[in-house]
């Protein structure tokens, strides 16, 4: 049990997480429980509400996880930032689900935190948001970003204003030691 002394910097906080069906279990699990270490409360989200399987070792076959609201839904809710974790399957299907791509967009403009990692930047690129960027991801899709307008940066983890991106899960460490300071300078 955490002593008192222990301060939940995130306290008050509300942290939307999008995933679908092939979602990365350590992209979506480590930031779950690192936000709620700090005292976010976590809303997961997605095309639909229920429960969705991660990527496991076939693509769509590992740890599942609840979805407790759907893109629209969580449109409609007062959210502090919002988190894209990768895989394969579920940024796949994510990129051309239009609710996310507009949530994407609106969160964006809005100012408030968008974080990416690993494939998910294919939403960022289909919300047509990194034109101009910087942004960093699996060098596999860094062409995809340098189509879109976006500048590709080969680094761990970028921030560029209000949004942060990471390679992959192997720099989640990284991410979140920009992040966390990020969400609390917002308040």
């Amino acid at each position: 049990m955490m002593g008192s002394r222990y301060r939940m910097k995130l306290k008050g906080k509300k942290i939307a997480v999008v995933i679908t069906d092939g979602y990365h279990e350590h992209e979506y699990w480590f930031p779950y429980y690192r936000f709620r270490e700090e005292g976010a409360e976590v809303i997961t989200a997605g095309p639909q509400v229920g429960e969705v399987s991660g990527e496991g070792r076939h693509g769509r076959d590992g740890l599942p996880a609840k979805v407790t609201h759907t893109v629209e839904q969580l449109s409609e809710l007062s959210f502090d930032a919002l988190y894209l974790p990768g895989g394969i399957w579920s940024p796949l299907a994510l990129r051309a689900h239009e609710p996310t791509l507009d949530l994407v967009r609106k969160t964006l403009d809005s100012g408030r935190i968008v974080a990416a990692i690993c494939h998910a930047p294919w939403i960022l690129i289909a919300a047509d948001v990194v034109r101009g960027r910087r942004l960093t991801c699996p060098p596999d899709i860094a062409v995809d970003v340098k189509n879109a307008g976006g500048i590709y940066v080969e680094e761990d983890c970028v921030r560029d204003g209000n949004l942060i991106t990471a390679v992959y899960f192997g720099y989640l460490p990284e991410q979140f030691q920009i992040l966390i300071p990020a969400l609390i300078e917002k308040s």
